[in-house]
């Protein structure tokens, strides 16, 4: 076991059984896709940063992207759907980390989209603007849940 887990497991209380291990609750059985990982801690889950890329793109890189809105939904139906398959739910999200490629002309259009799915007792949020290595990426997501 390498030290970074060692360490994790010891700061979280747990034994050296415990389970701590890569999740990727769409990908298919034997393919982890990173873009959909994340790792689970106990009772804890950390995404990794998701973005609105288009099942599409990964056969024609040009159909990659949407508006801020349409990424902001692809992000948080797949953040919804892993969180389902581990037996939590959107309701449970702790702290959630947003990075906005213009924060201050689409913030407003990313938290339209964003209360439709956390419409009450929202989580911590942390809205950040980043320069991405892309013009078509408008968003990246990331969040820690509680997963009973």
């Amino acid at each position: 076991m390498n030290k970074r887990r060692s360490f994790i497991k010891s700061a979280m209380g747990l034994g050296a059984g415990a389970t701590m291990g890569a999740m990727a609750a769409n990908a298919a059985p034997g393919d982890r896709t990173p873009a959909q990982g994340g790792i689970r801690v106990g009772n804890l889950y950390f995404s990794s940063g998701l973005t609105g890329v288009r099942p599409e793109a990964r056969k024609d890189p040009l159909a990659f992207g949407g508006d801020i809105k349409e990424q902001t939904h692809t992000i948080l139906k797949i953040h919804k759907a892993n969180l389902e398959a581990m037996g939590s739910s959107l309701e449970k999200v702790l702290k959630v980390t947003v990075f906005l490629a213009d924060v201050k002309t689409e913030k407003s259009a990313m938290n339209e989209v964003y209360a439709q799915y956390f419409s009450k007792d929202a989580p911590a949020r942390s809205a950040f603007g980043v320069q991405f290595p892309d013009t078509a990426t408008r968003v990246e997501i990331e969040l820690v849940a509680w997963v009973p």
